[in-house]
C-alpha cells in the first residue's frame, strides 16, 4: 500500500513538474531576472498540494532542467541555469513550498495562505538574491535592489491570483483530494 501511496505522489508531482514548466515560458524580461509565471505556479503547488508533492514537484521540475530539458525561463536549462545567477531563484522554490507549509493552518485557511504565500515569495527572492550577490560578485544592497525589490508588487499581485486561484480550486477537489480545506 505505501508503494501505492508514494506512485501516486510521483505521479501529481510530475503532473505540477509539467504545469510549473509550462508557466515558466511565461516570461516579461525586467534586466538581469526576468519576470515569471514559475512563481505564480509555485505558489499554487504550495497552497493545493501537501508539503512533500510540492517538494517532489519542485525536484523533478530541477531535474528535468538539469539533465538538460528547457524547463526553466527563458527555456534555459543545463548546469549553467541552474548554478549562474539566477539559479538561486529555482532553488529557492523548495524555500517557497517549505514555508506555506508550515504556515498553513486548516482552521484559518485564507489567513495562513496568505500569509505562508507572501513570506514563502518573499524568502525565496531573498534566497534568489543571496545567491546572485555571490555568482555576480554584486553588494547585499545592489542584489537586493535587482533582484528583491522589483519583484516585490509582482509578488503581492500573483500571491492574490494564487489565493483566490487556489481557494476555488480546493473547493471543487473531490473530498478524498482535498487536503487544503
Amino acid at each position: 500500500m505505501g508503494n501505492i501511496k508514494l506512485l501516486k505522489q510521483l505521479i501529481i508531482a510530475a503532473e505540477l513538474a509539467v504545469g510549473l514548466a509550462l508557466c515558466s515560458k511565461i516570461t516579461i524580461p525586467l534586466g538581469l531576472i526576468p519576470l515569471t509565471g514559475q512563481t505564480l505556479a509555485v505558489g499554487l503547488i504550495a497552497s493545493i498540494v501537501p508539503t512533500v508533492i510540492g517538494m517532489w514537484a519542485i525536484g523533478i521540475y530541477l531535474l528535468l532542467g538539469l539533465i538538460g530539458i528547457p524547463v526553466f525561463a527563458s527555456s534555459a536549462a543545463g548546469l549553467a541555469a541552474i548554478f549562474g545567477p539566477t539559479g538561486g531563484y529555482l532553488w529557492g522554490f523548495f524555500l517557497y513550498i517549505l514555508v506555506v507549509g508550515l504556515c498553513y493552518r486548516r482552521e484559518q485557511p485564507l489567513c495562513s495562505l496568505i500569509i505562508g504565500n507572501l513570506l514563502g515569495a518573499f524568502l525565496q527572492l531573498v534566497a534568489g538574491a543571496a545567491w546572485l550577490m555571490v555568482v555576480a560578485k554584486l553588494s547585499w544592497l545592489a542584489a537586493y535592489n535587482a533582484g528583491v525589490l522589483p519583484f516585490l508588487v509582482p509578488a503581492v499581485i500573483k500571491i492574490v491570483l494564487v489565493v483566490v486561484v487556489a481557494r476555488a480550486i480546493v473547493r471543487r477537489l473531490p473530498a478524498r483530494f482535498n487536503v487544503r480545506s
